[in-house]
């Protein structure tokens, strides 16, 4: 591994400075997954928003890794959960679009279509699985997809009004100040359970905050905000709403307590040593830069595409540890299972699936390891705006991120070129000849993602997604809407070609 990318590392574990770590227990550790909305990697205490409250992040990041240059492959809801669940590429599984069902995936047999998830992985392997909070890949009911216990929240763009679904059954109204709060507690109380029955568990816990509107935040988290002296605006905000920028973050600070209320939770159990915490985002949300509303995403700007990975394990990873690395969520589904020490072999059915997947294990990345497995760059892309409604639409883009710069590209050719070091992408360097080979290299990069995580899906994905989704395809690029020929689009599709600079 690159000792650039190692920024900073607890010395008491990598120089063997204090005691020695305790062993993993012979059983498999825990995994909990917790997943926020909307949360870009710039909005914590140690990134970029020194004055936004986040103690219980900022302690789980120094209790364990940082990969402080994640990114999220499609910046929308629905693909980044269908990216996390699958392993797979959206063009690959079919969800490249919001509003679409994980029950209609493209890339399975007929009548499989809800096997080859996470959950499938880690209940073949003999753990209780559960799913709490906004599931955003169709329907309520979440345990067809590998969960023994499914609570869908429904309606969470309102904190503080919403509703729920337990296992598929009919909604349940839910109010209260915080509907994040409500699920986390959800979720733990199931916690607690499976730990008196001492077998491992995989959670996931999806909250809805900070998603927008920016106007319910608890409120004892908007007083902590009460004017701009007290939480600067984005350096690149030109729109400059003070109620939306503070409601934003003191969204973050109310999920935030609810990532302590897990850590406490934990801790309580006696179950913390065994256990992997992982806390992440589905995708960011712009800060007002170049008039784009707040909180939306679907670009290729660190606003929208990068956020937090944070991973705690205490006495098997580095306690402080921050890497740089380039990273993403198609690396997620096989690190967790080469963390809690599954392989192909022991998985049943799902043994075979997980050995086509198509990210990398980044575990010895988190472990600190000598010459780890690490990616060269991430691809990020926005493919469409189909199912966008009447939401604002944004351009059609492809991105690719290295060590040294991210590299955006339109179908009317080169878009962005922004150095890594310039830490709020505030100079396009496309202009400057001083970086006319790095533009090359970039474009070749890109142009074999493209070849890796695109151009071998598109036949498959016109052939197999259903009637509403090649007619919302069409719709939303111009090709006629009901009775359209299921293959019109595939001449429409991106391709980098059509725009070489040079």
């Amino acid at each position: 591994m690159d000792p650039r990318r190692l920024l900073v590392v607890s010395l008491a574990v990598l120089a063997g400075c204090g005691p020695a770590p305790e062993t993993a227990s012979s059983r498999q550790p825990n995994v909990v997954l917790f997943v926020s909305d909307t949360h870009r990697w710039g909005a914590m205490s140690f990134t970029q928003t020194p004055q936004v409250r986040t103690p219980n992040l900022e302690r789980l990041r120094s209790e364990g890794v940082s990969l402080d240059r994640h990114y999220v492959n499609l910046p929308i809801c629905t693909p980044f959960r269908a990216i996390l669940l699958t392993g797979r590429w959206p063009y690959q599984q079919g969800l490249m679009a919001n509003h679409m069902s994980l029950a209609e995936r493209v890339d399975m047999p007929e009548g499989q279509q809800h096997r080859g998830t996470l959950a499938w992985a880690f209940r073949d392997a003999g753990y209780a699985t559960a799913h709490f909070g906004k599931w955003h890949l169709g329907g309520r009911d979440a345990t067809p997809f590998g969960f023994d216990r499914s609570i869908v929240w429904g309606g969470t763009n309102n904190h503080r009004s919403s509703r729920y679904s337990v296992d598929g059954g009919e909604w349940v109204q839910w109010e209260g100040p915080s509907n994040s709060t409500a699920t986390t507690a959800q979720a733990l109380e199931w916690v607690q359970q499976e730990a008196a029955a001492d077998r491992p568990f995989f959670a996931v816990i999806s909250v809805n905050p900070p998603h927008g509107p920016f106007h319910d935040a608890p409120e004892d988290m908007q007083a902590l905000y009460p004017d701009e002296r007290a939480l600067p605006f984005h350096p690149l905000d030109i729109t400059r709403d003070f109620a939306q920028h503070r409601d934003y973050h003191a969204l973050i600070s109310g999920m935030d307590r609810d990532v302590g209320q897990v850590l406490d939770k934990l801790d309580d159990l006696g179950i913390a040593d065994s256990t992997i915490l992982v806390y992440t985002s589905d995708h960011g949300g712009m800060t007002g830069i170049d008039g784009v509303a707040y909180g939306q995403k679907r670009h290729p700007n660190d606003e929208s595409a990068r956020i937090p990975f944070l991973v705690r394990w205490p006495g098997n990873l580095p306690a402080g540890a921050r890497t740089a690395a380039p990273t993403s969520t198609i690396d997620v589904f096989p690190t967790l299972l080469s963390l809690a020490g599954l392989s192909e072999s022991g998985l049943g059915e799902s043994g075979d699936y997980i050995g086509s997947l198509p990210g990398t294990d980044l575990s010895g990345l988190l472990r600190g390891e000598p010459d780890a497995a690490s990616p060269d760059s991430v691809f990020l892309a926005h493919p469409s705006n189909m199912n966008n409604g009447g939401s604002r639409h944004e351009i059609i883009w492809r991105a690719v991120v290295t060590d040294g710069f991210t590299y955006a590209v339109t179908d009317r050719g080169e878009h962005r070129l922004w150095a890594n070091t310039d830490g709020y992408q505030d100079t396009n360097l496309l202009d400057d000849p001083a970086y006319a080979e790095a533009r090359r290299r970039l474009w070749e990069r890109l142009d074999r993602w493209m070849d890796e995580a695109e151009r071998p899906f598109y036949d498959n994905w016109f052939a197999r997604a259903s009637e509403s989704e090649v007619e919302a395809w069409n719709t939303e690029h111009g090709l006629g809407a009901k009775g359209a020929d299921r293959q019109a689009g595939r001449s429409e599709v991106f391709d980098m070609e059509v725009s070489r600079p040079w």
